[in-house]
């Protein structure tokens, strides 16, 4: 087993043997309260529910071998940071802003939805991190704020994209519609 990561609520590890990520969860005590109440699901249990939505919207997903509450085992998708290949490649761009309007268009809300937070392999783009997303259950999300975590996430180089996306969401820079004249 590697150690690849921790973070101030997941450790990651890797297991060669199974080709495997495993990710433990240890949420704040808050986030215990609203999984007791069902307002949110368990860290492990979001990652599944989130991976198949997006797999039916199109969006490719690591393979879940084991989600349980704060356990989660996923196969290796053998790719690399779409940061390292995003800037020279105009399809992967398209490919990314696709995903971002899918995103936007069916209420699915993430803070680190920067390039880093997806993998690429044979020029497929796939979503990882998913234990962090949120998709509607009882109210929808802010678009507004999902475009501004988005805005701070496309920077120097990146920023480009968000620019991009505006014109494929025919919004103005204040995120409002575009009028037609």
């Amino acid at each position: 087993m590697q150690f690849i990561q921790q973070s101030k609520y997941s450790t990651v590890y890797y297991d060669p043997h199974d080709d495997t990520f495993i990710k433990t969860f240890q949420p704040k005590l808050i986030d215990h309260l609203r999984y007791s109440l069902g307002i949110r699901p368990h860290p492990g249990h979001n990652f599944a529910k989130i991976a198949a939505k997006l797999q039916t919207l199109g969006i490719a997903t690591p393979s879940i071998v084991i989600a349980k509450k704060r356990y989660l085992v996923t196969s290796n998708v053998r790719g690399v940071a779409l940061k390292t290949r995003i800037l020279d490649s105009p399809d992967l761009q398209a490919r990314y802003l696709d995903i971002l309007a899918t995103y936007y268009h069916h209420d699915i809300h993430c803070r680190g939805l920067h390039t880093d937070n997806f993998l690429v392999r044979d020029n497929v783009i796939y979503a990882i991190d998913l234990d962090a997303y949120k998709a509607p259950t009882f109210f929808k999300y802010s678009k507004r704020e999902f475009l501004e975590c988005l805005q701070r996430s496309l920077k120097g180089d990146e920023a480009f994209l968000f620019d991009r996306l505006l014109k494929r969401l025919a919004l103005d820079e204040d995120y409002q519609p575009l009028s037609k004249h």
